[in-house]
């Protein structure tokens, strides 16, 4: 009898994503400080086993820029209601994910959160080009969502600025609340 050759394969999607997950926590709690061997403890291995996967830290930091990238299309899709069938629907899930809809990315984004964090790190050879073809990614995302151009980056960067400034005092539950239905509203368009 054989075991399934998938098995390891997941084992090692598993580790993998451990150790980018706890670099994401490392990095957003130490930034430039935190060692190979305390994201390999974090993430229940090994610092070898960490070196296993990614052979040096500046490959780590991309991945973990990828990985952060990656989970960010994944809450923005996750808010999208799919019932929605009109203009401004991906823009409608951005606006929700990016206003309290998603812990992840409130995290993120926060002033000493994680895109803070990698900022000040050495960043990896391949991080601008990530950032080149998910910035294009995005944009072209906007682009086929139906609403006028202006309109959407409008409303994207206010989106973005809410959540900056969110869980800080200057911005209450109230305003985020009232500001966010400013928003979606902005992203309904009347049919000619």
């Amino acid at each position: 009898m054989t075991l399934p050759e998938r098995e390891p394969l997941r084992d090692r999607e598993r580790t993998r994503r451990a150790i980018l997950e706890a670099a994401e926590q490392a990095f957003e709690q130490r930034g430039a400080k935190a060692s190979l061997a305390e994201i390999a403890a974090l993430a229940g291995v090994t610092k070898s086993g960490l070196m296993h996967h990614f052979r040096s830290r500046e490959e780590l930091i991309g991945q973990v820029i990828e990985h952060t990238i990656g989970r960010c299309w994944e809450e923005v899709r996750a808010h999208v209601d799919l019932s929605e069938n009109r203009p401004g629907k991906f823009t409608r899930g951005y606006v929700r994910a990016f206003t309290g809809g998603s812990e992840y990315l409130t995290r993120v984004f926060s002033p000493s959160g994680l895109l803070a964090a990698l900022g000040v790190l050495e960043v990896a050879e391949c991080a601008e080009a990530l950032q080149q073809a998910d910035a294009r990614a995005w944009n072209e995302a906007f682009e086929a969502d139906g609403l006028p151009p202006g309109r959407a980056l409008t409303i994207r960067y206010a989106a973005e600025g809410l959540i900056a400034a969110m869980n800080t005092p200057y911005l209450t539950p109230e305003q985020l609340a009232q500001a966010r239905a400013e928003l979606l509203a902005l992203t309904e368009v009347e049919r000619a």
